[in-house]
């Protein structure tokens, strides 16, 4: 029997439950795990009621921010899934406090939203279609070793390495599965290789993932004797098998990008700052350069955003972001910190500078030119009596003088924003430098 309001996948298989979707998660669900029937059902009642229909081998919960009553409601279907069955929530950064607060109520876990695949893989406890397809083919002789199974899960978990490296990797488990010491893959642009590049291939597979051929294998000749037609079975598996993990490799970078990345001005999210500036601040210890934060914010954002509207805000966030993103080298970092607040990170990707200078000179200037910049930008939705009317404030710190890690950096430059507010806003100030403070041609 159908229920309601519920979207079905396939029937007759084991069944993942998505309660509330608070995007595309039931999508990015089927695409990971196809093995698997995805129901989705829109209300926290319409879960229940599923499950009263038809147990679910793990449930992904959305949480609604207007939901009153969460906790009863992870407490429900933490009672019609059974003991079983992973539960875990799935929110918006915003959200994050009501997930934790409902992890008590029967809850196994929660997530950001947009997961990515293998956070989704590990708080399920599931594995994906590539891996699970081949167990169920255990029977034949034609199928996956546990050997050669062990060495695709390592594969898999190299998802997020980038698609050249995970060929690399297929490649050299192809060989070793086919007892060959030569195997060239294309896929794409990209071309792996094990052994001779250049080798007559003996057995060829094309990668297919339904009618779309996504590449080919090429397989020189066997180490010890001929190839049998097993042997081009099992090649034959191996297609398919890769077919699904570049699938899904592009997925993950699809996501991923998602996950990275601010829905309102396009530029790199929080989430993304941190990892990055983590590992540029790790480089620039062991290459003695220097990394300069700027934290700053819009002046009366919150004026522009109540009289003319959150359309015009975004305007504004976008228009300011994609400024500062044209003004900055390429491979200085344009960040939305949260908010109004936005980070843009200034290093030195070339040799370091003479020992003893400081490159936040150099990038006050960039400032100076970004705000000049703002100054003369017409923001349509404002309209052109707005013009000049956007300015910002902001503090810079550097390491490694004012702090030596991510949140030693932000929390300097937030102090040198706070001074600059309270020294009238439209101004950057440098953290403990008075002087640069006393610059109108620097702090104004």
């Amino acid at each position: 029997m159908r229920l309601p309001n519920a979207s079905w996948s396939m029937v007759g298989r084991d069944q993942l439950l998505v309660v509330c979707d608070p995007g595309r998660l039931a999508a990015m669900v089927r695409g990971r795990y196809p093995q698997f029937d995805v129901l989705a059902t829109p209300t926290y009642l319409a879960g229940i009621a599923a499950l009263a229909n038809q147990p679910a081998r793990g449930l992904l919960v959305g949480v609604d921010p207007n939901a009153r009553k969460l906790n009863q409601a992870v407490a429900g279907l933490r009672k019609a899934a059974g003991e079983r069955p992973r539960i875990v929530l799935c929110c918006r950064p915003s959200g994050e406090p009501a997930a934790r607060g409902s992890m008590a109520a029967g809850a196994n876990d929660y997530l950001i939203y947009p997961p990515q695949g293998d956070e989704l893989d590990r708080a399920l406890g599931l594995a994906t279609a590539a891996m699970t397809g081949v167990a169920d083919r255990g029977t034949d002789s034609a199928a996956a070793t546990w050997d050669e199974l062990t060495g695709l899960a390592q594969v898999m978990a190299g998802l997020a390495d980038g698609r050249s490296v995970m060929l690399d990797r297929l490649c050299r488990w192809v060989a070793d599965a086919m007892r060959t010491a030569h195997v060239r893959m294309v896929a794409g642009d990209e071309v792996a290789c094990v052994g001779d590049p250049g080798m007559e291939p003996t057995l060829a597979e094309t990668i297919c993932a339904g009618d779309e051929a996504l590449g080919e294998i090429f397989v020189g000749a066997r180490q010890k004797g001929p190839f049998t037609p097993t042997d081009a079975q099992k090649l034959r598996h191996c297609g398919q098998m890769i077919a699904h993990l570049l699938k899904a490799a592009d997925q993950h970078c699809q996501w991923h990008t998602l996950a990275m990345t601010d829905e309102v001005t396009g530029l790199p999210n929080r989430r993304y700052l941190q990892q990055a500036l983590d590992h540029l601040l790790q480089r620039a210890a062991q290459q003695r350069f220097s990394v300069t934060v700027l934290l700053f914010d819009l002046d009366g954002f919150k004026h522009f955003n109540d009289t003319y509207g959150h359309a015009a805000g975004d305007q504004i966030l976008y228009e300011t972001g994609q400024l500062f993103r044209v003004h900055c080298r390429q491979h200085d970092i344009v960040a939305r910190y949260g908010g109004d607040e936005f980070v843009v990170v200034f290093w030195d990707a070339d040799e370091p500078r003479i020992a003893g200078s400081r490159h936040p000179t150099d990038v006050l200037a960039v400032l100076r030119r970004v705000k000049q910049a703002l100054q003369s930008h017409a923001f349509p939705k404002l309209g052109p009596e707005a013009t000049g009317s956007i300015t910002i404030s902001g503090g810079l710190a550097t390491f490694p003088w004012d702090a030596a890690d991510y949140s030693g950096l932000l929390e300097r430059a937030d102090e040198a924003l706070l001074e600059a507010k309270r020294a009238g806003k439209n101004r950057i100030l440098l953290v403990g430098d008075v002087v640069q403070r006393a610059n109108p041609q620097v702090s104004k």
